[in-house]
């Protein structure tokens, strides 16, 4: 699993962001689908626009990588309030 970015430092997130879509296309196209479908999830999570990354994805990928996409997004959503709550609890 790749490390989240710090969530509140945009420059990081948008880092992480670009690198995490480079890699998934990067392994979709070797043919590595579980890999590069856990990188595109990872660059949803901390999208600012998840929809609209979405649909580009749905119109982009074969359906079946694209369902394998949505079968995802639950764990890491979930990855990602705990890292929000773990740093909110930190402030404290």
């Amino acid at each position: 699993m790749a490390k989240l970015p710090d969530l509140k430092d945009a420059e990081a997130v948008q880092k992480f962001f670009l690198e995490e879509i480079q890699l998934g296309e990067e392994l979709l196209a070797q043919g590595d689908y579980e890999k590069g479908v856990d990188h595109l999830t990872n660059a949803i999570a901390v999208c600012g626009q998840p929809q609209q990354l979405l649909q580009v994805l749905q119109q982009t990928l074969p359906p079946p990588v694209f369902q394998m996409l949505l079968t995802k997004l639950p764990s890491i959503s979930q990855r990602i309030v705990s890292a929000q709550s773990l740093s909110e609890d930190d402030i404290e």
